[in-house]
């Protein structure tokens, strides 16, 4: 594919940073000591650092680059309240008790990052739009309508099923054989929600320092010490939010964290008319293949944002943009043609059990493992965070009643996900 796919004035940078672009912060000297000290400055290490400082706690963020440089300004920007196990796997996983909390916990998440957004009042396009889940087979179809009528049993679950007849009042593609909406489900635009977090916990007193990459954190006199090329800290507690960037430093957390690079591009601006026509109800779309598909309207409704697992290893964004584009185009051919003017990568982390976690291991709290799902469960467990700080009974989480495991052979180089790829490609082509 030629490059005649990328418009004039083409970004190899994230769409969202057009109308929030990386803070550039005060380099203030970092100070000696510190309450709370918190390694990460995305949505979860900031949602953590809100809560702390409002309770009195003095509390210090480090990042190794520029404020919300992660995940978090960069991906799309889609408030979800699901985990990656439905719910009849996780009752054979953990039993029904457990399954039962989990999923009420990961539907909470949905609901305190909406009530966050509205209650702090942050402008970033929150959109109460629901999600439409395309079934890329007939027999992915039929699973979910049994799945969706079990968990609307145990649990409740404002969703419904859309028959293939009816797939384009959702979205105006032959590509599923029908699916599922998702009601409660939300858009944002992710880099302005990060830029009002931010807001919100330096008003609130919190030192953000970007360029301050975390070299060793080790027990010191009386508290913990942490190292950086700005100088060292000592706190009394120290919160680690770092998800798909997250590394050496901490290894023991690094073996329970799988990076995965997940890509996206935006087309130009798209006539209204064929914006209302493939997306009619303006949801976040999403669709069952193993290597998905998620893509959405932009918030104002001008553009396709279309992200996917475009490679396996990190790549020039050009050579994703061309693959995410085929993808783009078999979903809706109509936009063969059409330019791309930004395409871009952020990790994501997956974990062996696939479900995110949030706990205390030797003595340093955390918070990751969102699988993908990490605008509202980022949110949700960096507040679980904080409260396990404060010893609050708020800090309860059945996220945090589950073991965290690793491998004993792992060390945090995801060395096989190309076998992994092959192998969920192969389903893909292979599901009837």
């Amino acid at each position: 594919m030629a490059d005649t796919i990328f418009a004039a004035g083409f970004k190899e940078t994230p769409y969202w940073w057009e109308a929030a672009p990386r803070p550039a912060l005060p380099e203030a000297p970092l100070p000696e000591r510190t309450d709370v000290a918190v390694v990460g400055s995305g949505f979860t290490g900031l949602s953590a650092a809100l809560d702390l400082a409002r309770a009195g706690r003095s509390v210090t963020v480090l990042d190794a680059g520029d404020a919300g440089f992660g995940a978090s300004s960069r991906n799309g920007g889609m408030v979800g309240g699901s985990l990656k196990w439905g719910y009849s796997d996780l009752i054979g996983m953990v039993g029904e008790p457990k399954a039962a909390a989990l999923t009420r916990e990961a539907m909470a998440s949905l609901e305190y990052t909406k009530d966050l957004i509205e209650r702090e009042q942050i402008a970033c396009h929150l959109q109460k739009v629901g999600m439409f889940v395309g079934a890329h087979r007939p027999s992915h179809y039929e699973s979910m309508a049994r799945e969706l009528e079990t968990t609307r049993k145990a649990i409740g679950l404002e969703a419904e099923m859309v028959p293939a007849s009816a797939t384009r009042t959702e979205v105006d593609t032959a590509a599923y054989h029908g699916g599922k909406v998702l009601f409660r489900q939300a858009g944002v635009h992710p880099a302005l929600y990060h830029q009002g977090l931010l807001e919100r916990a330096r008003n609130a007193g919190v030192q953000v320092a970007s360029k301050a990459a975390v070299e060793d954190i080790a027990p010191c006199l009386n508290g913990v010490c942490v190292t950086t090329p700005r100088g060292r800290i000592k706190a009394r507690d120290v919160i680690v939010a770092t998800n798909g960037y997250t590394r050496p430093v901490t290894q023991d957390l690094r073996r329970r964290l799988i990076p995965i690079g997940s890509y996206m591009i935006a087309t130009e601006p798209l006539p209204p008319e064929v914006m209302r026509r493939l997306f009619p109800n303006n949801r976040m779309i999403a669709d069952t293949k193993k290597i998905l598909y998620y893509y959405r309207p932009s918030p104002d409704r001008t553009r396709v944002l279309f992200g996917g697992r475009a490679a396996v290893w990190e790549t020039d964004t050009k050579v994703s943009g061309r693959t995410l584009y085929r993808f783009m185009t078999g979903v809706f051919p109509e936009l063969d043609g059409v330019k791309i003017t930004h395409s871009w990568t952020g990790n994501v982390a997956f974990t062996f059990d696939r479900l995110p976690h949030v706990g205390t291991r030797y003595g340093i709290h955390y918070a990751m493992g969102y699988c993908g799902s990490g605008v509202a469960m980022a949110t949700w467990l960096g507040h679980k965070a904080a409260q396990r700080v404060l010893g609050t009974k708020e800090a309860a989480s059945a996220f945090a009643d589950i073991p965290f495991p690793t491998r004993s052979w792992y060390q945090g180089n995801p060395w096989f996900l190309p076998l992994i790829a092959m192998w969920y490609r192969m389903q893909d082509r292979l599901a009837a």
